[in-house]
């Protein structure tokens, strides 16, 4: 590990000291020669300083270009010189170099006399180093800064804060003047106050300042900063030894010696919910996966449940799910929201909400009023905290509708309330200060419910929403690094804190060994993956168990429940219509092969009006469904668009006839295309009406809905019960589920369904568009 640090600034015969030791006042008397020698300075600190240990900040109001030539040093990916732009901005980096000294102090604790000392002797990862390079005319600032940089140059270069001032010692308090050491420049010669000289420098052009700025970008983004281990700030040698009667801790990284680990849920200090924040690319996935990691060591799956929701693109929960080559999953996971919908965030809010509901009528009949007391009481008992863990967390208020407001009250309530019943939000989030719902009362009443802040690098503005006005720390440091703070951001709770690294190679072995210790205990966790198209096998376990005459049209965008599936018995009404565009076919046919499962003597016939059926498009599909029907024992029988009249004659006849047989088997016309279907339309109202009566039943597509209710006339949509809607317009899907309000947008692999019979209003689900 690279630990340079430029200490000594070299000069021909002599040195001074630097970065970390002490302080350079260069006299403004002559601006060429000085300016040179501030630059000389500078880039002998960034040069000398191993590559992201040095930040620079930069107050140039003398307008002297100092640190122009050095503006390539941030493109190597971390921001190495800052620019304070105005007085008030002084001021604000002056109070949070106050915090930083304290913190730093806090860290080295007394063991050595200055950070430069406690890297070299103890730990070289802990902190880094500041120089603050002030062009000014010191005497002019405010009496409030001054006596501020007093404080500073006095404790300063004890915890790294090193000054580069450049201004006029003219007025300056000689007490101030004494805390530098100070120098005259006359061409290349450096002299000290009394006037002897302190060594020679050489002047270097532009062009090598801007070489020395590029080389240390490079060096920044080659550099490999050592991680801080796993197993250096979580023990793996006692795994599921704890207990979660008083709350639960998890451990994130260090601070200076000490590893920082948070509590939720204890009486004491009432912290029951965690939020994360961080913008791209600065560890925020890295963080999440530390502490699901670091509590799942601790405690088993009867002692912590998760339920993990991930509204990006599901790649942090993904190692959690089901393994489809071993079968291992994370034992503790009960729900994995991977690329979530927000209506599924909402629904798995509410079954939150009926596990909050179910355990507090526990604990009445206990005679307890929290998890703790009724676990006192009864040692025995399991009763798992569970944590919610919900990584952008803000898309559920992404939208202002229904779901929005739904979210936030189920959300803002579960933070206040489920603290009772050890239930507790871990919340992420690149993004809180963007305004929406969360920058107003949401916001506010959501945030006073969560007094754990784990502010990730990010801009002045999302430290500020995380931690709090008066708190930029979040801003200040780099990737890797976050602000832990126990008390709602308050500024002197700050911990900056090494974040451990979440290395998959160690961690994969662990959840294996956790699944194999579990094995025979716990099931797979329910995985909702909101992009990955469905086939019947995805809910086999369903679809074994299916009653009799029923079909299953999807799974439900909701926490352990069945998919939604529909009874097609003899009785009026039990036909299904299909509306809009989308994967009709394979919808349909899905359908059809569940009502094999549930009722193998089944008749299946497609009618294609469409007449793509045998096309080589269909062919996937078709070999497919086929194979699937082979399966089953059964057949199918297709009828074109020019035997379609004389299908509709018989299937008239055949319900005539079997209208009372209730041994006849059933028959389900899969039919495609049937806005094209042209025969007697009283034949067609007969069939329709009559046909469930014997169990001959239509599963419909029309592409509009228009085209539906000219065939079946008036009142005839009242013969089918059962509908399904794809892609279709507002105001056809209003009149098609008989909701004058509706508020729906059709979406890629989501069908809205509604049973008239059996169903108040419409349900979300993701339809069965595979096959196999």
């Amino acid at each position: 590990m690279d630990t340079r640090v430029a200490d000594q600034l070299r000069l021909h015969s002599g040195h001074l000291d630097f970065i970390g030791r002490s302080h350079i006042w260069i006299d403004d008397y002559d601006q060429a020669d000085s300016v040179r020698f501030a630059q000389f300075a500078l880039a002998n600190a960034l040069a000398h300083t191993a590559p992201g240990q040095l930040e620079v900040l930069v107050f140039d109001d003398a307008l002297r270009g100092i640190a122009a030539p050095f503006q390539d040093v941030n493109s190597g990916g971390e921001k190495i010189l800052r620019h304070i732009n105005d007085v008030q901005e002084l001021n604000e980096t002056i109070k949070y170099l106050h915090e930083h000294v304290r913190s730093v102090l806090n860290v080295i604790q007394g063991r050595t006399d200055s950070l430069l000392d406690f890297r070299q002797q103890l730990s070289p990862k802990v902190e880094g180093f500041k120089l603050v390079v002030l062009s000014t005319i010191y005497d002019l600032l405010s009496d409030e800064i001054k006596d501020k940089l007093t404080v500073l140059l006095k404790a300063g270069p004890a915890a790294g804060v090193t000054f580069l001032i450049h201004s006029m010692k003219l007025k300056v308090n000689e007490e101030i003047l004494n805390l530098t050491q100070l120098c005259d420049v006359d061409e290349r010669t450096i002299y000290g106050d009394d006037g002897a000289v302190r060594g020679q420098f050489d002047p270097q052009s532009a062009d090598d300042l801007i070489s020395v700025s590029r080389h240390v970008a490079s060096a920044v983004a080659n550099a490999q900063v050592e991680p801080v281990a796993f197993s250096e700030v979580q023990p793996l040698d006692a795994p599921w030894s704890q207990s979660s009667r008083d709350g639960v801790s998890f451990a994130v990284g260090t601070y200076g010696m000490s590893t920082i680990e948070v509590t939720l849920g204890d009486e004491l200090n009432q912290r029951h919910n965690a939020l994360i924040t961080g913008a791209v690319g600065q560890g925020k996935s890295n963080l999440i996966s530390v502490v699901v990691h670091s509590l799942c060591q601790r405690y088993s799956p009867s002692e912590v449940e998760f339920y993990m929701l991930d509204f990006k693109e599901g790649v942090t929960l993904q190692a959690f799910a089901p393994d489809p080559s071993t079968g291992s999953f994370l034992p503790h996971a009960r729900v994995l929201g991977l690329d979530a919908d927000r209506e599924y965030g909402v629904n798995v809010l509410r079954h939150l909400f009926a596990i909050y509901r179910q355990r507090m009528a526990t604990f009445k009949a206990a005679g307890v009023q929290n998890i703790r007391q009724y676990r006192l009481a009864d040692p025995e008992a399991v009763m798992p905290r569970i944590v919610v863990v919900i990584d952008e967390f803000q898309m559920l208020f992404a939208d202002q509708d229904t779901v929005a407001t739904t979210a936030s009250d189920l959300l803002v309530k579960g933070a206040r309330l489920f603290r009772a019943c050890g239930i507790h939000f871990i919340l992420a989030s690149q993004t809180i200060g963007s305004g929406g719902m969360l920058g107003g009362t949401t916001g506010q009443a959501l945030f006073a419910q969560i007094p754990v802040r784990l502010a990730l690098k990010n801009s002045l503005a999302e430290s500020h929403a995380t931690l709090g006005l008066k708190n930029d720390a979040a801003s200040h440091i780099r990737s890797r690094e976050a602000i832990v703070n126990l008390d709602y951001g308050e500024l002197s709770s700050n911990r900056k804190t090494t974040i451990a690294y979440a290395d998959d190679a160690i961690l994969a072995e662990l959840r294996t060994a956790w699944w194999q210790q579990a094995q025979g205990t716990v099931t797979p966790p329910e995985v909702f993956e909101g992009e990955h198209r469905l086939s019947l096998h995805d809910d086999e376990r369903f679809l074994t168990n299916l009653q009799s005459r029923h079909a299953m049209l999807g799974r439900r965008i909701t926490v352990g429940v069945a998919p939604l599936a529909a009874d097609f018995s003899t009785d009026v009404g039990r036909n299904l219509a299909l509306f809009g565009t989308g994967p009709g076919h394979t919808i349909l046919l899905n359908a059809a092969l569940s009502l094999l499962h549930s009722t193998p003597s089944a008749e299946i016939i497609v009618l294609d009006l469409i007449g793509d059926w045998p096309s080589p498009a269909r062919d996937a599909m078709r070999t497919d469904f086929e194979q699937e029907l082979t399966k089953l024992g059964s057949i199918y029988r297709l009828v074109g668009k020019h035997q379609a009249d004389a299908l509709i004659d018989e299937l008239v006849e055949r319900a005539a006839f079997t209208a009372d047989d209730a041994s006849a088997p059933p028959v389900y016309v899969i039919g495609f295309g049937l806005e094209r279907l042209r025969s007697d339309t009283t034949k067609i109202k007969t069939l329709f009406a009559n046909g469930p009566l014997a169990g001959i039943h239509l599963l419909g597509w029309w592409n509009k809905y228009a085209s539906f209710k000219a065939m079946v006339g008036l009142g005839g949509d009242n013969n089918f019960d059962i509908r399904i809607a794809m892609h279709l317009d507002h105001s056809s899907a209003r009149e098609a589920f008989k909701q004058p309000i509706l508020r729906w947008t059709p979406q890629d692999n989501r069908a809205l369904v509604w049973d008239s019979a059996t169903m108040s209003n419409p349900q979300l689900v993701i339809p069965y568009s595979r096959i196999s």
